[in-house]
């Protein structure tokens, strides 16, 4: 699939966890003088939207302590949204608030293209999306919207009274000892921003093209607006430790149970298959089991965690290139990381 690189972990009860790597962290124009880099487990790289598991995680927990509640509407917080009075916390946990996604013409026109350098403030990006009014009557269906998210990230700073990089290091990521994992936007990441490749092909006159493949170093003005929407920097080491310990914890099992509460509305629904949503993840049956999972993209990089309650199995999966050679507007990685999920599975229940 022409990915540079790639890191999967699994973990099972019988076998323990494998941490497994193939390819590169970086490319080197002149390899014979300059070696390329070898993407080894330890290599942070974007995981996207895998930041909402955290952020629900940690909103959930805040209505736990009486700090919020989940029916409360936001207009506390963000009077000027469209429909303020009626969305409530868990309308944006479930994406059932009809509040728009943020990449809209204004964003990508003003902000995005012609200050790519420039760190955006959330409240700038939420307000740009709360110009577009609303999708659709909150609660009434499902619309899934990065700007959620957002939202929520402001919420536990005005609720906590810290920012929401302080409040996840000290809840999650220090007693967890996930010290590969950063959110990155508004502070800066301490091994710096990944870099990543797109694939253009063999034939691709981009002066920076090494083999067909492009560097891509994500531009400071999508890291932060994406922020707690998908700023999310780790390993899939560090994914399974952060999973496990949210579903299998005896300290989030009230959470957890809250997590996996499905919405009135699916996110997809067909003859076939249906996904519904959680908070901050997607539930499914497979093969006559529940199963859970996020799916995250943030450009050029996919990742995807994949967790079975029943045999509480989990894998995590993150690649570091899109591969625009064939379809620029499908150059994600994730039906290929479904692919390496599904088989991975098979393997191990075939073991067991």
């Amino acid at each position: 699939e022409k990915i540079t690189g790639a890191s999967m972990s699994v973990y099972t009860p019988i076998f323990g966890q494998f941490d497994l790597v193939s390819g590169l962290a970086k490319r080197s124009i002149d390899p014979d003088r300059f070696p390329d880099e070898v993407l080894t487990i330890g290599h942070p790289m974007f995981a996207g939207d895998l930041t909402h598991t955290l952020v629900a995680a940690l909103i959930i927990q805040l209505a736990e302590n009486d700090e919020l509640r989940l029916d409360s509407t936001i207009e506390i917080w963000f009077p000027d949204i469209e429909n303020a009075n009626r969305i409530t916390v868990r309308n944006l946990l479930e994406h059932t608030s009809g509040i728009p996604v943020f990449y809209t013409n204004d964003f990508l026109d003003h902000i995005y293209e012609k200050h790519p350098t420039i760190t955006v403030h959330p409240d700038d990006v939420i307000s740009v999306a709360a110009k577009e009014g609303s999708f659709f009557s909150p609660g009434s269906s499902y619309g899934y919207s990065k700007t959620n998210y957002l939202v929520l990230g402001r919420i536990v700073e005005m609720v906590t009274a810290n920012d929401l990089e302080t409040e996840l290091q000290k809840r999650f990521f220090t007693p967890l000892e996930t010290g590969d994992t950063y959110l990155g936007g508004r502070k800066a990441i301490p091994a710096g921003i990944p870099l990543g490749y797109e694939y253009t092909g063999e034939g691709t006159n981009a002066p920076t093209a090494i083999d067909g493949h492009v560097p891509q170093t994500p531009d400071i003005a999508a890291v932060s607006a994406e922020w707690a929407s998908g700023g999310l920097v780790t390993t899939s080491r560090d994914v399974i430790t952060i999973i496990r310990t949210i579903f299998e914890s005896s300290n989030f099992s009230d959470i957890s149970r809250e997590m996996l509460l499905v919405a009135d509305h699916p996110a997809q629904a067909s003859e076939t298959a249906r996904v519904d949503s959680g908070a901050g993840v997607f539930t499914w049956i497979q093969n006559g089991q529940r199963v859970v999972g996020q799916f995250g993209f943030i450009y050029p990089f996919s990742a995807q965690f994949t967790y079975w309650p029943e045999s509480k199995t989990v894998i995590a999966v993150i690649a570091n290139e899109v591969d625009s050679s064939r379809n620029p507007d499908s150059n994600f990685q994730l039906p290929v990381i479904e692919d390496l999920t599904r088989e991975t599975k098979l393997i191990l229940d075939s073991q067991q």
